[in-house]
Parts: C-alpha cells; structure tokens; sequence
C-alpha cells in the first residue's frame, strides 16, 4: 500500500505526537482524551494523516500543541516543559498512536474508536515498574534510563503489532497486509501471538533475555542458532522451527 508519507519520517512523526502528548498533560494539564479530541477537531489530526510535513516534521511537540490550542481558540501559558530521560507513559502512547495511524492508514478518529489511551498508559505504567523492578539494583543511571527506553520502544512495538493483528483476525484483510509492512520478525509475530513477554519467553526456553532481543531486532541471525534455541523456541511457541528462520 502507499502510505501518506515514507516510513523514514515516521519516527519523528511519532516523537512529534508523543511530546505534544506529554506536555499537553504534564504542563497544560490536559488529559490524553481531550487534546487528541482537540487534535482532530482543529484539523491538524488531518494535516498529520495526509504527510504535511509542517505537521509531521517541521515543529516540537510543543509547537504542535500551541497550535492545537490556538486552532481552538483556547487561551493557554507558556509553561517550561519537564524533561525525562526515559520519556512518559504518555508519550509512547502518541508514539503508538501515529505508528498505528501510519501503518493502517485509518483516520486518528477512525483508530481511537478501538484504541484506549487510558488503558494503554495505565498498562504501559505498571509494566514498566515492573520490568524496571527486575533490573539489577547496581547498574547506572543512565543505564537505567537507556534500559527504560528500550522497554519503552519495544512495548510499542508489540501495541501496535497486537492492534493490527486483532484487526486483521476480524477479518479486515487491508490490516493483515499492512501488518506485514511492520517489519516484525517471525519470532516476534509468534510470541505476540502467544501473549507471551520476552521474559516469559525466555525463561519457557532457558534462552536469556537479551539474546531473544537480538533475534527479534535481527541482530543476530536466528537461522545461525544453535539447534536446540531454535527447537525450545518453536516448542514454545506452537510452530515449526522453519516458520521462525524463513521470513526475511
């Protein structure tokens, strides 16, 4: 399918979105419902979906939400935005939101219908506490920060893979070829699939953590494995070990 702008962009896109999003409610003290109605209702939501590249690239996600304000006719202050290393709950649900936006190329009205920003930050929340309550209590700071982006990265990753999917299982063909565009390996196809975590799955196969990361990221090649990682993988998650290694 052509999507509305290239997939290089996306990720500024998407950073866009997701600081407009966490200063419209850290700073202006707006909740996520209210400032993405208010993102559709003044037509930038619009701009956004169709690649304008003002819109996608060419302001801060500040800027962005000054906009949306004035757009309408809201009188707000200035006020200093806060910075977080490892970036807000709220900001990868804006991350989601316009990864999800560009994949499925629906309406941000259309995907909010199916899509709860509330239950995606609340869930986001408590996973996160909980992946960084397994970290090491003697690693860095910056470490840790590093580790929660990852975690945030990757929790996204899977959101918007596990939206497509259910779309497409509802019989919406468009969604499953758009969900091949996502670029997910096989391996992370497989364990989304099976409502597993990459904890989870590791300790079902005794494979660490970070190896199941560098197989999903390609980092490393799974068809290079050693036979009895790519057997306790397939075990684990219900399918051939051909299906894990055949998809580039």
């Amino acid at each position: 399918m052509t999507h509305a702008y290239d997939r290089i962009c996306l990720d500024r896109a998407a950073d866009t979105l997701g600081r407009m999003l966490d200063y419209s409610v850290y700073s202006l003290h707006y909740d996520i419902a209210s400032m993405m109605d208010l993102f559709i209702a003044s037509g930038l939501a619009a701009l956004f979906e169709h690649g304008d590249i003002r819109v996608i690239a060419g302001m801060s996600g500040i800027e962005l939400a000054y906009e949306v304000l004035e757009r309408s006719g809201l009188s707000y202050d200035r006020t200093t935005p806060r910075h977080t290393i490892s970036l807000s709950a709220e900001y990868w649900c804006g991350y989601a939101l316009a990864s999800i936006q560009w994949a499925s190329a629906w309406s941000f009205d259309h995907v909010l219908k199916s899509f709860s920003a509330a239950a995606f930050t609340a869930e986001f929340g408590k996973k996160r506490i909980e992946y960084l309550d397994s970290l090491p209590l003697n690693i860095s700071n910056s470490e840790r920060n590093e580790k929660a982006r990852t975690f945030g990265s990757d929790y996204v990753a899977d959101a918007v893979y596990g939206f497509l999917s259910s779309h497409s299982q509802a019989g919406d063909t468009s969604a499953s070829n758009r969900l091949k565009e996502t670029g997910n390996s096989p391996l992370k196809e497989m364990r989304i699939k099976n409502r597993l975590s990459q904890s989870q799955l590791a300790k079902a196969c005794g494979i660490p953590v970070r190896t199941i990361q560098q197989y999903e990221q390609r980092q490393k090649d799974l068809s290079k494995a050693r036979a009895e990682y790519l057997i306790s993988l397939a075990r684990a998650l219900n399918c051939d070990p051909s299906y894990l290694i055949n998809r580039k």
